[in-house]
């Protein structure tokens, strides 16, 4: 039985149980075990791209002038590597309807491969079974392969870690979304990582077994531990429903991870001391035409306080709802209104000049979002060394667009992060003679994780597609 569905079936409260170990075992990746390297991988993508002459530094190498789009990067500029224009070829296989609109782009964005319905042969994810010309049609979150931060995390999780992930999402039209399937993240083929974008059930879910900071039992705390026990209450009541409809061995299965959430209030011990984030609303009420502005600063301050306590190796923050968010921002929404339509028409620079302030600063909130969760995970000094939080993480900020005016997949950029491993820093690549399947592979190699026999991982996404680690980026 799969994770996902598991999960799910328990209520559709992921979040709130701890990673139960059956669901790594047998994992394929392992770290390399070496000197300062990551800890964690911390991925953020949003859709629909940017503009280009705005994002894009105005030369290669480690000489350059950020974009004004890039522009919030600027504090830790010696900390990042940013790399642009770089095709997503693997969709050339699938002919034009992959090239070209909206269809499998979240979906292929992180897992380098295209939907499942166009493969053929055995389905296997390589290149000998693709179908020529395929057509995605309406089909959604079924790309053939998992996303590289779940690879990842497969070779970065030990067992101090009480889960596998901290999964959040950030809801565009204001209000908790709850809990929904992501578009880009993927912990296997067709199997979709939930989201929780709800600031407040998540925080209740990820830091109720936390020790606060001070060591003090405050009342903050006790209540979160009494929201933990009936989240364990209902999960456990969910099994019986859950139970109906399985075979033995499913049942068996089920039984066991019972017996597990059972003895999670007799017997784990909590995390190392950490603090908790403040000022998270639980009620539905706060959440009521909130802007992104603050929805995603409730989101990354959530983020890297779970980092800083160790919950996970895998952070993600996906947004959500992009066809016409509320930024919070005057000169995005205000515009926006002006135009008589939504954030996807200003995308398209329909009816606007693509250098037009209210599509600049609506990328440039992305890349803001982005510095200003690197920015709290600076500010948590993690051992005697002084190395902070954002000092011992790998991060990436990813779009399924480049150019978001016609919504290209030929000139795609990323933003690679972070203080640990042999990824290049302070430094601009020009991938045009890539792929984001190169930038994907160069990734894992960054992260330092490799096979279980300790060769390392030349290739990531569609199988025989021709991926490789890109040496300019690696030092």
């Amino acid at each position: 039985m799969r994770r996902r569905k598991f999960l799910m079936g328990a209520g559709g409260i992921c979040v709130g149980l701890p990673m139960l170990r059956t669901f790594y075992d047998g994992r394929d990746a392992r770290a390399a075990g070496g000197d300062n390297e990551p800890t964690r991988i911390i991925t953020m993508a949003y859709p629909m791209g940017t503009h280009l002459p705005f994002w894009t530094p105005d030369a290669v190498g480690s000489e350059f002038n950020l974009g004004t789009i890039t522009e919030p990067l600027a504090p830790f500029v010696d900390r990042c590597a940013l790399i642009s224009n770089c095709p997503h070829s693997v969709y050339d296989l699938g002919g034009g309807s992959y090239v070209y609109g909206h269809p499998a782009k979240k979906e292929g964005t992180l897992t380098g491969t295209l939907l499942q319905s166009a493969f053929t042969g055995d389905g296997s994810n390589t290149v000998e079974n693709v179908l020529p010309d395929s057509n995605p049609g309406d089909e959604v979150q079924t790309p053939n392969g998992p996303s590289v931060d779940h690879v990842i995390g497969e070779g970065l999780i030990t067992s101090q870690h009480q889960r596998a992930s901290v999964d959040l999402g950030v809801a565009g039209a204001g209000g908790p979304a709850g809990v929904q399937n992501s578009s880009f993240f993927y912990e296997a083929a067709a199997n979709p990582v939930t989201l929780s974008a709800h600031p407040g059930q998540a925080f209740v879910s990820l830091f109720s077994a936390v020790t606060p900071d001070d060591g003090e039992v405050d009342e903050v705390f006790m209540a979160l531990q009494r929201r933990r026990k009936s989240v364990l209450d209902a999960v456990r009541e969910s099994f019986v429903d859950l139970r109906q409809g399985l075979d033995a061995s499913d049942r068996a299965v089920l039984d066991d991870h019972a017996d597990k959430i059972r003895q999670i209030e007799l017997d784990m011990p909590p995390l190392a001391a950490c603090s908790l984030p403040e000022g998270i609303p639980e009620a539905d009420e706060a959440y009521a035409n909130m802007p992104m502005t603050e929805f995603g600063d409730l989101t990354n301050r959530l983020m890297a306080h779970a980092m800083g306590c160790g919950i996970a190796p895998v952070g993600r923050i996906e947004y959500t709802g992009q066809q016409n968010p509320y930024f919070g921002i005057p000169t995005v929404d205000d515009g926006v209104t002006a135009l008589g339509g939504d954030w996807h028409q200003a995308v398209h620079a329909d009816g606007v000049a693509p250098d037009a302030d209210l599509r600049t600063y609506g990328f440039q909130f992305f890349v803001q979002q982005f510095a200003d969760l690197m920015g709290y995970l600076d500010a948590i000094v993690e051992g005697p060394d002084g190395r902070t939080a954002l000092d011992n993480s790998l991060m990436l900020l990813a779009s399924d667009y480049g150019e978001g005016n016609g919504h290209a997949s030929r000139d795609l950029c990323f933003v690679v992060a972070g203080g640990s491993g042999p990824g290049r820093r302070n430094f601009h690549f020009d991938g045009q003679n890539n792929t984001v399947n190169d930038v994907l592979t160069t990734l894992i190699q960054m992260a330092c994780v490799t096979h279980k026999d300790g060769s390392p991982i030349e290739e990531f996404g569609l199988a025989g597609f021709g991926a490789a680690p890109i040496s300019e980026l690696l030092v």
